[in-house]
């Protein structure tokens, strides 16, 4: 949202109030939750969640979890701690340091959550892998025993982006963290990785099967950019690197020339590529099943559809854009509905991934509304 619709969402709280018929103690709730809506889509900058609130104390941290190491960030509130919360961003590059991640972090930080930034795997090479499933677990498990003061011990909770959120679910569903999990909060997350890589590659989606497909148009940087991620998965070095150069080169220039770099990809390398120059949705199962093992096994270990789920005992706040250009909003239904009543769905019209900051309508405010209010619940 634009500063000017988070106040414009903060007047039309009296008429929800009205119309809820809200009490004197659940109105000021939803103030909170838009000034820190607005302190989201803000970013670095000015708002008035940030005159309310003073600067989170930012520190470098690390653990040992059965041997295996890890750090990240930690964001301490200035005033009272009411919760605590693992903060995992999608797959960008040096996640820790870049602006838009610490902003977030220190929003979650204001709002009174101790929140901790992992550094995982993915931030280091673009693409999410199994070795991630343990480091959000190992930072969840430590958060939850560290001695951090006066912090009450709230149930854990896990915020998750984009691509994340899939080695996010399976971590909160399995011992033992699963029992210290209280609540996850997705934006933009998946539910099978099959139907993810089906979007990607052709752009067709569907809810479930039988459905007619439907289809969003071309978002060629997705395409290229999972090539580049993906490749770095084959033994084989000439074709990881001739594919890497195929998605660099359509990266740079979506009408380069990349015949003669394919036809000297090798046996692994002509799998890979066929995936990606598919549009067919029906064949998307026998071109996966054609791959690699290394990245069969890879896809497999990070698609929650594949993993057993009963384990998570927490919620599941679900946030999810119709136009989102690389995962298709059916993702978070899916989801949702393998949670069943432990999930809360929301579904807006007009939010491209996990930016939340362009302008939206009436109701989409609204329901961004009620699910911030959700979220600063979990700190009770």
């Amino acid at each position: 949202m634009k500063k000017g619709r988070g106040r414009f969402v903060i007047i039309l709280l009296f008429a929800v109030a009205a119309l809820a018929g809200l009490s004197a103690f659940w109105v000021p709730r939803y103030f909170e939750a838009a000034w820190f809506l607005e302190d989201v889509a803000a970013g670095p900058g000015d708002s008035t969640w940030k005159t309310l609130h003073k600067q989170p104390v930012r520190s470098a941290v690390t653990w040992t979890i059965d041997g295996r190491p890890g750090g990240g960030d930690l964001y301490t509130p200035a005033e009272a701690a009411k919760g605590r919360m693992v903060f995992v961003p999608g797959l960008i590059e040096e996640a820790r340091t870049d602006p838009r991640v610490v902003a977030f972090a220190e929003s979650l930080a204001r709002a009174g959550f101790v929140t901790l930034v992992p550094q995982a795997a993915a931030f280091e090479d673009l693409r999410a892998g199994p070795s991630d499933i343990a480091t959000i677990s190992d930072a969840a498990l430590w958060l939850d025993g560290a001695d951090l003061g006066p912090a009450p011990k709230t149930a854990i909770g896990i915020t998750a982006l984009s691509y994340m959120a899939g080695p996010s679910i399976i971590a909160a569903s399995r011992a033992p963290l699963a029992e210290r999990i209280g609540f996850v909060f997705f934006i933009g997350g998946y539910y099978e990785a099959t139907d993810v890589v089906r979007f990607v590659t052709t752009r067709k989606y569907r809810l479930k099967p039988g459905d007619p497909w439907q289809e969003q148009g071309p978002a060629d940087y997705a395409l290229w950019a999972f090539l580049k991620a993906n490749a770095l998965s084959l033994e084989n070095g000439a074709d990881r690197a001739a594919l890497a150069a195929i998605a660099e080169a359509r990266l740079k220039d979506g009408a380069a020339d990349i015949a003669p770099l394919v036809a000297g990809l090798g046996p692994d390398g002509r799998a890979v590529y066929a995936l990606i120059a598919n549009r067919d949705p029906e064949k998307v199962e026998a071109l996966i099943a054609a791959l690699p093992a290394a990245m069969r096994a890879r896809f497999d270990a990070l698609d929650p559809s594949r993993q057993d789920l009963s384990g998570f005992k927490g919620e599941a706040l679900l946030v999810h854009g119709k136009d989102d250009p690389l995962i298709a909003s059916t993702e978070s239904e899916k989801l949702a509905a393998a949670l069943g009543g432990r999930a809360h769905l929301y579904l807006l019209e007009q939010v491209t991934h996990v930016e939340v900051n362009r302008p939206a309508s009436m109701w989409d405010q609204l329901d961004l509304l009620f699910a911030g209010r959700r979220l600063l619940s979990y700190r009770e």
